[in-house]
């Protein structure tokens, strides 16, 4: 459990399949704290995180957020421990091994103060972002995916109907002004993300 930015939170199971990351999150806001996609945990995190959401008992833990449905990951298990629903995008959630408590759609605003937003023609139907405005954070699922600190990458061309259509999706991020970008799947750019992301969109 390491905090990566101020009041982020951030821990990770490696993939041996995928020869990276996968990234679980607490972020603790005024607006309230969420858990997004989050993943296996060790014991001796899980204590450190039961004790950061005891902690922030003015910003209390509201939801577990999901970015789609293959990042279901240990949320049921969270939901028991901590209580709180599991919500995710109306487009995923018929997929969930176990049913989100809610759903949102493009535009809603969630737990935490997070605006989410959804792609087209990504892996899953529900593949969708969560921005923090006054923070300048975005966090993706596997819209983007980080194999080489500071670069950015997509899935591989056969989790996609059309990849030339689903990395042209990706133009979306741009109307968004974010310093830091979290991911779902390896490395997380913590400064000068919307420019990483300006350079992969233009390879």
């Amino acid at each position: 459990m390491k905090e990566i930015l101020p009041g982020i939170f951030a821990w990770h199971e490696f993939s041996e399949e995928k020869k990276l990351n996968f990234n679980g999150y607490l972020i603790v806001s005024t607006m309230g704290s969420v858990l997004i996609d989050p993943p296996e945990i060790k014991e001796d995190d899980f204590t450190e995180l039961e004790n950061l959401a005891n902690k922030n008992s003015k910003s209390p833990l509201q939801a577990i957020l999901l970015t789609n449905v293959h990042h279901e990951r240990e949320c049921d298990e969270m939901r028991k421990k901590f209580s709180v629903p599991v919500l995710i995008n109306e487009k995923d959630d018929a997929g969930l091994e176990r049913k989100a408590n809610k759903t949102f759609a493009e535009g809603d605003t969630l737990p935490g103060g997070f605006r989410t937003f959804k792609f087209e023609n990504q892996k899953s139907p529900g593949e969708s972002a969560f921005f923090l405005k006054d923070r300048g954070i975005m966090i993706l699922g596997d819209a983007l995916i980080g194999k080489v600190p500071g670069k950015l990458n997509m899935l591989p061309h056969d989790k996609y109907r059309d990849p030339k259509l689903a990395k042209r999706g990706l133009n979306k991020l741009l109307d968004y002004e974010f310093e830091s970008l979290l991911l779902g799947d390896g490395e997380s750019i913590l400064k000068n993300a919307k420019e990483a992301v300006k350079v992969f969109l233009e390879s």
